[in-house]
């Protein structure tokens, strides 16, 4: 398999308001690492100076070294496990069987986060404007980034008028 077997799995990673998305997730980005992939769920790849590829988690509230450089990256795509690891593409094939189709500048997101004990079902997914993906989120990880591992989390969900 090679990376472009993965568009499929992607989204269009240009855009205009990285900064304003990703200003919540800043404790977790390397600096000097720039944007490289998009997947369909949302998840940020992104290159370090020294060439190491990792990924933004954002329905894990994680960021996380996944390869030594693009190399690296495009030998392990061979695995058909990091395809459901890195892109979920098994979800996303059932997602789109079910008629979950992605809609312009949308994204896959989870009901609940994995990293709140959210499930990988088709229950738990919806399609979310990608701003909202990265900001709803955004602002959960700000309030539970320095909570301990394990601790119990209760989220009250209050409408904005």
């Amino acid at each position: 398999m090679k990376l472009a077997d993965v568009e499929r799995f992607l989204l269009p990673v240009e855009r205009n308001d990285w900064n304003e998305l990703l200003a919540a997730w800043k404790p977790l980005i390397p600096l000097e690492s720039s944007r490289w992939l998009l997947s369909r769920f949302g998840e940020l790849f992104l290159e370090h100076k020294d060439g190491k590829i990792g990924v933004l988690q954002v329905s894990s509230f994680q960021y996380k070294i996944i390869a030594k450089g693009k190399k690296d990256f495009e030998e392990w795509l061979v695995d058909p496990d990091k395809w459901s690891e890195w892109f979920l593409s098994p979800l996303i094939n059932h997602l789109e069987l079910s008629g979950k189709i992605l809609k312009p500048d949308c994204c896959y997101s989870f009901i609940k986060p994995l990293g709140l004990g959210g499930q990988l079902t088709l229950e738990n997914v919806m399609v979310i404007p990608i701003r909202e993906h990265f900001g709803l989120w955004g602002e959960i990880f700000q309030q539970i980034k320095d909570v301990p591992d394990g601790a119990e989390v209760v989220l009250k969900v209050e409408r904005k008028n």
